[in-house]
């Protein structure tokens, strides 16, 4: 009996994990669907050899980091939209959407009419090696020019999971996916009458698929049923009226994941620096790895709508009640991911390269990261549920800390200054999931998140 008192805080809820699952399984399903785009990527470039492989995997990292930075607008507008929708106000939530879609589109316009010229200054970054930088160069010259898309479409995704409607992300997030499989293998190998491009292939195939996703959302917001209920596309005036709220809390995120994210990149440049094998497999690893996150992505960008919407109802105790369900969630499918990367990290490796050399090097590493992914999955949704309630800049300054202070000076020492390798590179890894969900909890349970108005 003792030791069943014991397990009872770690049980699930029927209720409370149905309401969390309803948000978060089209978002799981969707972001599962998107980052099967990356997958498709690798396991395609991973066709023209280790250099090819190297190459997009640390200029695809660079991407991400610049572009998941600059579109943490997105953070902001499903955290005001999630607060408006509980009030019952859903023309603000409108007015929102509206706003988010301006910034995206501000920052989005000079960054593409800039892109040959960061591809250009960036690619000698990337690697040592001059093919992998050359290569890379390239993919990065046609990657940047879809940022525009990648913007706008993260802005509409945080509009429909603030009102409760994330089924449309799943559907986009399909259709993104079937075009980018279908050109990858159009563009990369030159099938079907197409000219054969390589890593630029790969690159402008995930381009032209995202701006289908972005379509389809147009479509839907021009639907009668959220013309009349939000009116997206009216009263242009109003656009300025949440520039600044929409700034005071999204300038937090975009500085924590240009952090984060440019770390990331930091640490794919360690590798880098310790061998062109290593870097082709930590590329096969992020791949591996992207999908288990986005297991525990869906659970937070959840349980962010759910803690906003209980927070603008004014029912505090529902939003801490919600957000523990999806902690608890995200804990025991991430852990059940991490079993399988202990099981079977070869067999893992051998779906994006058969390579024998790229395979040995990475199989030691993910099977250590089996044993965090469940650590993995409590900060992520912490992290968000945070943002979600308004706290980005309690997140912007963990993330400062144990960046800057754990994670990258363990993976520079023991990747490059001792003689573990990728291992020990990985290892800040280990480390780095550790911290951030202790802090986070820590937080979550002082619950002064509750008081934040926004």
């Amino acid at each position: 009996m003792r030791t069943l008192r014991f397990l009872r805080p770690f049980a699930l809820h029927r209720d409370a994990s149905r309401r969390v699952l309803a948000l978060a399984t089209p978002v799981v399903l969707g972001s599962l669907s998107y980052t099967l785009l990356s997958v498709v990527d690798t396991a395609m470039v991973g066709r023209l050899g280790a250099v090819a492989l190297a190459a997009t995997g640390v200029a695809g990292v660079l991407v991400f980091a610049v572009l998941y930075a600059l579109g943490g607008m997105s953070v902001g507008v499903q955290a005001l939209v999630a607060r408006r929708f509980g009030e019952q106000d859903p023309r603000k939530c409108g007015e929102v959407l509206r706003s988010g879609l301006a910034v995206a589109i501000l920052f989005g316009i000079p960054f593409v009419a800039a892109a040959p010229w960061i591809a250009r200054f960036s690619a000698p970054l990337l690697s040592p090696d001059p093919e992998v930088a050359a290569l890379g160069g390239v993919y990065l010259h046609n990657r940047f020019f879809g940022a525009a898309f990648s913007f706008l479409s993260w802005v509409y995704a945080a509009f429909f999971a603030g009102i409760g409607r994330t089924r449309h992300q799943l559907v986009s997030s399909i259709l993104v996916t079937a075009v980018n499989i279908t050109l990858d293998y159009l563009l990369i190998f030159g099938r079907g009458g197409f000219p054969t491009l390589g890593v630029a292939g790969a690159a402008i195939a995930t381009n032209v698929a995202i701006a289908v996703g972005v379509a389809y959302y147009v479509v839907i917001t021009l639907l009668p049923e959220y013309r009349r209920t939000y009116a997206p596309y009216r009263a242009p005036r109003s656009v300025g009226r949440w520039i600044r709220p929409l700034f005071r809390l999204s300038l937090p995120v975009h500085a924590q994941r240009a952090l984060s994210h440019g770390s990331w990149f930091a640490f794919f440049l360690v590798t880098s620096r310790i061998g062109t094998l290593e870097l082709a497999a930590t590329n096969v690893m992020r791949s591996i790895y992207s999908l288990s996150i986005m297991l525990a992505v869906g659970m937070g960008t959840a349980s962010a709508a759910l803690v906003g919407q209980s927070l603008g109802a004014r029912r505090p105790e529902d939003a801490e009640r919600l957000a523990s369900e999806a902690v608890k969630l995200a804990a025991y499918v991430m852990g059940a991911v991490g079993i399988v990367f202990i099981a079977a990290p070869q067999w893992m490796f051998r779906i994006y390269t058969s390579d024998p050399a790229v395979i040995a090097v990475g199989r030691t590493p993910l099977f250590y990261l089996g044993f965090v992914q469940a650590l993995a999955g409590v900060a992520l949704v912490l992290s968000q549920t945070l943002q979600g309630a308004g706290n980005t800049r309690f997140t912007l300054a963990v993330e400062l800390v144990v960046c800057l202070g754990l994670y990258l000076p363990l993976a520079f020492f023991l990747g490059l200054r001792s003689r573990l390798g990728l291992v020990g590179a990985w290892t800040a890894e280990y480390a780095y999931w550790l911290a951030l969900a202790t802090i986070m909890a820590t937080q979550f349970r002082r619950g002064t998140w509750k008081t934040i108005r926004i």
